[in-house]
């Protein structure tokens, strides 16, 4: 069979030209007479063809086998027990409740998102959190006989999970009882009732900690409101401060900012920026999900085009001064894709001959579980599958089926894709409420056009400032290695 390219050229602002190599992850500066080399127009009797063959050899760079096979085999559920059995288990999310205080106006179970099936208002029995505890740690106990320092991550989620603390606090003695070693627990909260004696019980079993703020009063309040509208902010930053007054110390709380294009980035900045409770934590910036929604209908064009010349400032700015890394904005909203494209080497590909393409994982690498006990591959989809329960436990045949459908509808239309490995959509991107819908075409444009444009930015930068690679590195050592292993 033809051994054929895969992969894409790009340019930097300096004109320099290279060729990231999709097959092998990697990035190779391109001469005339390489790139000449690679699309055929010289012959490979030239120096380049010595260059091709090693890197070939040695990293499986260059060409590879570019089409899916003709009889591509369906997903085996017995392989993918095996694969779940000896990989997966890395987090169990107990959904305690499907009730919230809030009222966003971005939350995927509003109708913005008409698609998505809803939560109902059901909290977690104690029952059902045993049973699924039991299953999970058995499972992890199995695994960790080949791999001992897997850690248990047990996260709880809504809703708005510290509505049911009283439960929580029956799960956390209940698995302390058990005497569980490599324990991390952890928790997405919307911040309102972050009150003293909540605080003291997650800091006291080292609880991982996400708040979810969205910026200053007149940014968090646009979208973070309760039933008639009222805003959220004083309470939820009120509550941060006095936690961060209790235990300035406590490094495991980290701030989730959700924006859209009618956010003040410079406001944003200037927030976080100046106000201690933020120093030195851990944040998560993340978009209002675009798919399947008719949220961004609201925006004109105008919002949008000065979002997008606030971003490009920005990026200015970084090529200009140094780089600020206890600015989280800067750290994370804008480098953040630069970085992940530095550090794919390091972070690695956990490789999934299950699913060709695509970021997807494997369901069973984690479990959602549902307040009556059923699974789910993922929490932020919810309705995606039935996966298992809590009675029979994962249900690999069903897991197989859905594999099946997801590659017939998406990841097998994926082959010939210059960033196929390095896409990283996912089950979330396709679901629209009943089965995985193929995408449109500008939409994979759209993803391969946005990983252009961020390594030609990322290789543009380490031109400018050399020395930005050796800072992504050592930042990843001291803090963000933290961040990455929660499996989040």
């Amino acid at each position: 069979m033809k051994k054929t390219l895969r992969g894409l050229f790009f340019k930097t602002d300096s004109r320099a030209e290279y060729y990231y190599d999709d097959y092998s992850g990697m990035v190779y500066p391109c001469p005339d007479g390489l790139k000449k080399t690679l699309q055929g127009l010289e012959s490979e009797s030239d120096g380049w063809s010595t260059f091709i063959s090693e890197r070939y050899h040695k990293y499986g760079a260059f060409w590879g086998i570019d089409r899916p096979p003709e009889n591509p085999a369906e997903p085996d559920a017995e392989k993918i027990a095996a694969t779940v059995k000896q990989n997966g288990f890395r987090q169990i999310i107990l959904t305690v409740t499907g009730n919230c205080n809030m009222k966003c106006r971005y939350c995927i179970n509003s109708d913005i998102y008409p698609y998505t099936d809803k939560m109902t208002f059901d909290s977690m029995p104690f029952s059902v959190a045993r049973a699924a505890l039991n299953y999970y740690l058995d499972n992890l106990e199995r695994i960790r006989k080949t791999d001992p320092g897997r850690t248990a991550v047990i996260t709880f989620y809504g809703g708005e999970p510290l509505l049911e603390f009283s439960l929580i606090k029956e799960i956390v003695q209940y698995v302390r009882s058990k005497k569980v070693k490599n324990l991390l627990f952890t928790l997405t909260t919307n911040g309102l009732l972050l009150n003293e004696e909540i605080s003291d019980f997650l800091v006291a079993n080292k609880f991982a900690v996400w708040v979810s703020i969205d910026g200053p009063k007149n940014q968090h309040d646009r979208n973070r409101i309760m039933a008639g509208e009222k805003g959220t902010f004083q309470r939820v930053f009120s509550n941060i401060r006095n936690f961060r007054h209790r235990y300035p110390d406590y490094y495991l709380i980290g701030f989730l900012v959700t924006y859209d294009w009618k956010t003040d980035i410079s406001e944003l900045r200037k927030f976080f920026y100046n106000n201690i409770e933020f120093k030195n934590s851990l944040f998560m910036f993340n978009p209002v999900g675009s798919y399947f929604t008719k949220y961004y209908s609201r925006f004109s064009d105008k919002e949008r085009n000065h979002f997008a010349e606030q971003v490009n400032k920005i990026k200015k700015e970084l090529r200009a001064s140094p780089i600020d890394f206890n600015d989280p904005v800067i750290n994370f909203f804008i480098t953040t894709p630069y970085r992940l494209q530095l550090m794919r080497k390091i972070l690695g590909s956990p490789g999934r001959p299950e699913i060709p393409a695509t970021g997807t994982c494997i369901p069973g690498e984690k479990i959602c579980v549902l307040p009556d006990g059923r699974f789910q591959p993922c929490e932020r989809v919810p309705g995606l599958a039935n996966i298992g329960d809590v009675t029979e436990g994962l249900d690999f045949d069903k897991i197989a089926r859905l594999i099946s459908l997801y590659n017939k509808n998406i990841a097998n239309n994926c082959w010939g894709c210059p960033v196929m490995q390095l896409c990283k959509t996912c089950f979330s991107h396709f679901w629209s409420g009943k089965e995985f819908k193929k995408p449109l075409p500008s939409f994979c444009k759209d993803q391969i056009l946005w990983i252009r444009t961020i390594l030609e930015e990322t290789y543009s930068l380490i031109e400018a400032r050399p020395e930005y690679y050796e800072e992504i590195i050592k930042l990843y050592q001291k803090r963000y290695s933290r961040l990455l292993s929660l499996n989040f």
